[in-house]
């Protein structure tokens, strides 16, 4: 049996085990709460962005101008390419206690690779977050020339500018395509692990777009020429298209780690409970155990 003193440590820990996973959540909450200001922001201006660029694709093509499309590489029309060079960009926390967050990612990774032969001469692997680094370093994996100079510190300047540099590399024929795998909120409660094609991006998409009218109704009228009007938003879209990801992880990440904590601390509630109960089961055993002794002395002595 444990002891009164023993129960008493494990109820003074419980209690600081509360007050920890309550402060985590109430951090968590906070987060999401910034974060869903900048979500709205940044949702409007990549709105707006995506409108501008549909409308300069649809302008493009209207003018029979398809070779101008096909000469810029950006775009994904030759869908057999050889021995193509793939770069998948995972989203991961920097700490734990996130639930299945960064689990989810991971074994999206690992099904990837299970169901390619030989992915150490085609695939590169860069993280934005710690665990990712840590997991991709565990196993092996081939990592982009700059994970550690951008992971370990990911704030908007870097990551603008990663996005040139990995536009670059793919202008190069460096890199062919590159994903993005990361987690979205869906219902407020649970996240989705997504996997994305970044770049190039899919022309056949544009005349979807087309069909639901999310374009301006008249033709722009550019001062520079087209191709530098082109480099620079298609470059300015991908770079918010790439933030808006981000901010969806984090929202996801900060969102599962409250949900954890809040179960972590009903359960450590729970445990509490149990363990006042058996604290005060023993303090009965024991002041019954010190009156039966009394009373047995009393009767030795008559």
């Amino acid at each position: 049996m444990i002891n009164q003193k023993e129960i008493k440590k494990r109820i003074q820990s419980m209690n600081s085990l509360i007050k920890t996973t309550e402060a985590m959540k109430m951090i968590s909450v906070v987060k999401l709460r910034k974060l869903k200001e900048k979500k709205i922001h940044i949702n409007m201006y990549y709105d707006e962005i995506t409108k501008i660029f549909n409308n300069l694709i649809i302008t493009t093509c209207k003018h029979s101008n398809l070779n101008f499309l096909k000469n810029t590489k950006y775009f994904l029309f030759d869908h057999n390419k050889k021995n193509k060079k793939t770069l998948f960009i995972i989203l991961t926390s920097d700490r734990g206690l996130c639930g299945s967050f960064n689990y989810s990612i991971f074994n999206k990774i690992n099904t990837i690779i299970n169901n390619t032969k030989y992915y150490k001469e085609k695939y590169l692997f860069f993280s934005i977050g710690k665990k990712g680094i840590d997991f991709l370093l565990k196993k092996k994996y081939n990592l982009y020339h700059h994970t550690q100079l951008y992971s370990n510190n990911c704030n908007k300047k870097n990551v603008l500018y990663l996005i040139q540099q990995i536009i670059k590399d793919f202008l190069n024929d460096k890199i062919n395509y590159i994903y993005i795998v990361y987690n979205t909120l869906q219902k407020n409660s649970f996240h989705k692990t997504n996997y994305e094609l970044f770049l190039p991006i899919i022309y056949s998409d544009f005349l979807k777009i087309k069909e639901k009218h999310f374009i301006y109704n008249n033709d722009f009228i550019l001062e520079c020429s087209t191709k530098e009007f082109f480099n620079y938003i298609i470059q300015t879209f991908l770079k918010i298209k790439l933030l808006k990801t981000i901010l969806e992880s984090y929202t996801a990440e900060h969102t599962s780690r409250m949900i954890s904590m809040h179960k972590a601390t009903e359960n450590a509630y729970k445990i509490k409970e149990d363990l006042i109960l058996n604290y005060n089961k023993e303090r009965q055993t024991a002041i019954t155990k010190e009156i039966l002794e009394i009373i047995s002395g009393i009767d030795s002595l008559q």
